[in-house]
């Protein structure tokens, strides 16, 4: 077992690591595998990557989450702002299950409510809207349905990444639960978000281990 001195640097290095955290103003405390992240970021999305980063380390238990989201220029998004933001990354994200998420912000505190029919609907309410410029904070109290939620199944996935039709490289999964493995080579980072992001959208999918690999291709004519 690492001691928490060890532990500690080494959430602390694979945080430097990620080239958009490295100027975040981050502390992470340790106690066995249990951590308390704090400091502050100027993006909320942030926020959520130094969790999913440090989550990526074999063996934590817990992660408690004490940063908080200081923009550079308060005021330069205002509530209607971000409220028509989010409306317009429901509706894309939702059709027509967007109405039943109700939605209130207040100086950049979004509170999530209302009710959607798979819990996987319910993290995509938060991610899809993570990166939306002047949110602080994000509170997700939507409810879910209480049927039993669709079974995944390889299939499912891989007709879903090769129906875009940019995606030619060989792509493969594992599933647990409904958990997805993506394992594989892809040409560009760009395409390895939209598999991701493809991914994310099948029914039942609640959690998506990103293993895809960016690897270049090679010129033939240089």
């Amino acid at each position: 077992m690492k001691s928490d001195d060890s532990l500690q640097l080494q959430v602390t290095q694979q945080i430097a690591a990620d080239p958009l955290l490295r100027n975040s103003h981050i502390s992470v405390q340790t106690h066995g595998y249990e951590l308390v992240v704090s400091g502050s970021v100027n993006a909320f999305f942030k926020k959520a990557l130094v969790c999913s980063t440090v989550r990526k380390l074999s063996g934590i238990k817990k992660i408690e989450d004490k940063i908080v989201v200081v923009t550079a220029h308060p005021g330069q998004h205002p509530d209607s702002e971000i409220s028509q933001a989010i409306a317009e990354k429901f509706e894309k994200n939702f059709g027509s299950s967007h109405k039943n998420i109700e939605v209130t912000v207040n100086d950049g505190n979004v509170l999530l409510g209302g009710t959607l029919k798979w819990k996987y609907q319910k993290l995509l309410a938060t991610d899809c809207i993570a990166y939306i410029d002047g949110i602080r904070s994000i509170q997700n109290n939507i409810s879910t349905a209480t049927e039993p939620e669709p079974s995944v199944t390889e299939k499912d996935v891989l007709a879903a990444i090769y129906s875009e039709e940019l995606i030619q490289s060989d792509i493969n999964i594992k599933l647990d639960s409904h958990t997805v493995v993506i394992l594989g080579n892809v040409p560009t980072l760009f395409q390895k978000k939209l598999v991701e992001k493809i991914v994310r959208g099948v029914p039942g999918v609640n959690e998506i281990d990103n293993r895809l690999q960016v690897v270049k291709k090679n010129n033939p004519n240089s």
